[in-house]
């Protein structure tokens, strides 16, 4: 059985934990305000990014985005974005069994794909699942300040498979939102979703000024497309970080109501136990008084 000591030591300990769990907490607050602030200017900016592909496809026809987007039937470059460290439950797990079944169900065999997971912690759930040692390893970002470098760097690797003759990338990722505070999705990054370019022609244009491409439509579309690559990898990153912190922020809130518990029930215990050595002290003393009043002869007087 503890004694006091060891139950203040446990107290002690209880609660400098309680104090780091409500330290990361208040840094996931933050996290999740920071990129969803982050995500928001990139909605923006790829909204831009699609009012000019509307001008460079009433410019010319959508057969110019089939050389960039590629197609076929060749290998696909997948990306899985998941996290570098834990404490944020079954974040990378749920995304890992999300992507395989996807990949499972479009027929998307080992054999016909090549692997790009950010954070090592994926990295290990997709081991863990059974899944092939991926062909690049990428750092997940610390801070949105180095979430551009992340991205380049994606890109990069992206770049240098199309050139070695991958024909689709697809993308996995976390987003805010479901029961347990994050969802896997799937985006489609190359070819080009046809109806999605169908639907963006037909977009109404927001003013009475209609802008007219300047230089070659195709050099220009190039440009524009790469531009919407780094748009929606740089967004899902922002909505994976987001979502990680999310799950982080309820975990920890599940570990403060664990460890506030803990700490109840040992205070308890300590002043229960606490009262047990006062109430023997006290019985001791009594005692002890009791018999140092005793006066030699009393029995023997109180016989007679």
């Amino acid at each position: 059985m503890d004694t006091l000591e060891d139950l203040g030591r446990h107290i002690e300990v209880a609660e400098d934990l309680q104090s780091v769990v409500r330290t990361m907490k208040a840094i996931s607050a933050v996290g999740i305000r920071r990129h969803e602030a982050a995500e928001w200017a990139m909605r923006q900016y790829l909204e831009t990014v699609e009012m000019g592909l509307q001008v460079a496809l009433r410019a010319g026809p959508a057969a110019t985005l089939t050389p960039e987007g590629g197609g076929g039937d060749g290998e696909v470059g997948v990306v899985l974005i998941g996290s570098e460290i834990g404490l944020c439950g079954g974040f990378n797990e749920r995304l890992v069994s999300f992507a395989l079944d996807r990949l499972s169900a479009a027929g998307i065999a080992v054999g016909r794909r090549r692997l790009l997971i950010v954070g090592s912690r994926a990295e290990a759930s997709w081991g863990a699942a059974g899944g092939e040692p991926p062909a690049h390893l990428q750092q997940a970002p610390a801070t949105v300040e180095a979430l551009a470098g992340t991205v380049n760097s994606v890109l990069t690797r992206l770049d240098h498979w199309r050139a070695g003759g991958v024909a689709r990338l697809g993308l996995f990722h976390q987003q805010m939102g479901g029961p347990e505070g994050s969802a896997p999705v799937e985006v489609r990054l190359l070819p080009i979703d046809p109806d999605w370019l169908k639907r963006l022609g037909a977009r109404r244009w927001p003013s009475r000024r209609l802008p007219v491409c300047q230089g070659p439509v195709g050099a220009v579309t190039r440009g524009l497309i790469r531009q919407l690559l780094f748009a929606r990898v740089f967004g899902a990153v922002l909505q994976s970080r987001a979502a990680e912190h999310a799950e982080r922020l309820t975990a920890m809130q599940a570990a403060e109501r664990s460890i506030g518990d803990k700490i109840d029930e040992l205070r308890k215990t300590h002043q229960l136990l606490r009262q047990q050595v006062i109430t023997a002290e006290l019985l001791d003393i009594i005692g002890g008084y009791e018999a140092a009043a005793r006066r030699p002869g009393d029995e023997g007087f109180a016989g007679a």
